[in-house]
């Protein structure tokens, strides 16, 4: 699967990144703001966009509200410490708390996107 991953926090991008490509074995673009997450969900056909809530220049929950509003059919998954908004949700395919546990996130995304957990 190709993956936008939007996410300011190195630390977390990071654990993202080895979680979903090396147990995963999914490509990752890295947009580390928001602006960056709506040019590359805009520029690139991707399979899941996953949006942290809180980043610079445009949060997730505007960022996913603009790409809807483009027509991008993108599934999208929040991923936040914070409670995301009910009325967010409908933009959305799910949501992931932090702290996640890092060995579960491929699992938890296929889990929202109805697929199933993976073998191996």
């Amino acid at each position: 699967m190709n993956i936008l991953l939007a996410e300011d926090d190195p630390h977390v991008s990071m654990i993202m990144i080895l979680c979903l490509e090396k147990m995963g074995g999914h490509t990752v673009t890295l947009a580390e703001d928001g602006q960056a997450a709506f040019d590359a969900g805009v520029a690139a056909p991707y399979d899941l966009i996953i949006l942290d809530g809180m980043m610079p220049k445009k949060p997730g929950v505007q960022v996913a509200k603009e790409l809807r509003d483009a027509g991008c059919t993108t599934p999208i998954i929040y991923l936040s410490a914070k409670n995301v908004e009910a009325e967010y949700m409908n933009l959305a395919s799910g949501y992931i708390a932090k702290p996640f546990e890092p060995t579960e996130i491929c699992a938890r995304i296929d889990a929202i996107l109805g697929r199933g957990a993976r073998v191996g």
